[in-house]
């Protein structure tokens, strides 16, 4: 079962299952997050390629990328 995004999941860290940090869910749009990067932060090309990100500031995580969440945090799927 797909992850559902909620309000509850604005301003949280999305980080990887390997735990790198990949930005903050900034809005919520159904089954998306619009995701703010931090400048700080590089992501791999295989985690921009997972995501199908280029190299934006901001971008979207869909639900399926998504396995789980908890108070502070949205941990993606490994890949």
């Amino acid at each position: 079962m797909a992850y559902q995004f909620t309000e509850d999941d604005r301003n949280k860290r999305v980080v990887t299952a390997e735990g790198h940090h990949v930005g903050s869910v900034q809005t919520i749009d159904g089954a998306r997050a619009r995701v703010d990067r931090s400048e700080s932060d590089s992501l791999t090309d295989k985690i921009k390629g997972m995501l199908g990100w280029d190299d934006d500031d901001a971008n979207e995580i869909r639900d399926e990328h998504v396995d789980r969440s908890d108070e502070d945090h949205i941990y993606l799927r490994q890949h």
